[in-house]
């Protein structure tokens, strides 16, 4: 799932200037229904669209869009690499909010790792130079980047939620269904340019197909997959465990923007990044031992 997800973030961003920001959206949560509607069925019959608890339904396609927002946003304006390394920062933030959400306890070592962690990302966002005005990078990429993060952390915690008493591909399969029915409603009121960088092509894309649509409609069928597989994985394992895994895009993405879009990361960047590795690793690292103590 970490892999096709990057895989559909250096999608979304060879799309900048191609097409809408909300056809990019559209595509990867519409064209993800068909497959997604195939899974549930299959795995489950009759009951495809049996769920037990709504309201955590409804809270876990909020994050989730506002996560996909933030991050295909800043994918946008800001290097790959930063916004990958920004966005894996969540496990810090899952760390903060389980005790809340999750009557986790966390120790005086997990707090320690959030705190490097946190530091990580001040290096990389450098909150006083947004403020200042005088960051070279786009001050609204660092801050959705940033924001994806926490947003995510609620989107874990509220998948491990429903791991316990739902079927993730019936899950994945309404939540899609939401936020379609979300990004259709948008399109419809305020058009395709609503938000976002404009592309060369809006709706008409989708009535007069070229080879980007099939760029689309791959985007959507990858996007499916991910959802599965995310959703699946939040039924076998902690959401702080899970989350930490997707560090490993970290260094994949940055690999990728260089060699693609000949992005590079500053020092303070890079060292950032390494905290916010360290932290994950550290935070990881205790969950296990403290698994492996409990058997």
């Amino acid at each position: 799932g970490m892999i096709l997800a990057l895989l559909s973030h250096m999608i979304i961003k060879g799309l900048t200037n191609e097409v809408d920001f909300l056809i990019t959206i559209f595509s990867r949560f519409v064209f993800s229904l068909p497959l997604l509607f195939l899974l549930a069925f299959i795995a489950r019959k009759k009951k495809f669209f049996q769920v037990n608890n709504w309201n955590i339904i409804f809270l876990r396609s909020f994050f989730g869009i506002i996560t996909m927002i933030s991050v295909f946003l800043s994918l946008q304006l800001i290097p790959i690499g930063l916004v990958t390394a920004l966005a894996q920062s969540s496990a810090i933030f899952v760390t903060i909010l389980a005790p809340f959400f999750l009557s986790e306890k966390i120790g005086l070592y997990r707090w320690a790792a959030v705190l490097i962690g946190l530091l990580g990302v001040y290096l990389m966002t450098n909150p006083i130079s947004i403020i200042n005005g005088t960051n070279q990078l786009s001050s609204l990429g660092l801050s959705l980047a940033t924001f994806s993060a926490i947003s995510h952390a609620g989107l874990a915690l509220t998948m491990r939620k429903l791991g316990k008493t739902e079927h993730p591909t019936t899950t994945a399969f309404i939540h899609n269904i939401i936020t379609s029915t979300i990004v259709i409603i948008l399109i419809i009121i305020f058009g395709t340019e609503f938000i976002g960088i404009k592309g060369n092509h809006g709706i008409e894309i989708i009535l007069y197909p070229n080879k980007i649509l099939y760029i689309l409609l791959t985007l959507g069928i990858i996007g499916s997959f991910i959802q599965y597989f995310m959703a699946t994985s939040y039924k076998y394992a902690d959401a702080t465990i899970l989350v930490t895994i997707r560090y490993l895009a970290i260094p994949l993405a940055v690999i990728f923007g260089y060699i693609i879009w000949e992005e590079t990361l500053t020092i303070n960047q890079i060292f950032g990044g390494l905290f916010i590795l360290f932290s994950c690793i550290l935070i990881t690292v205790r969950e296990l031992r403290s698994k492996t103590i409990l058997l």
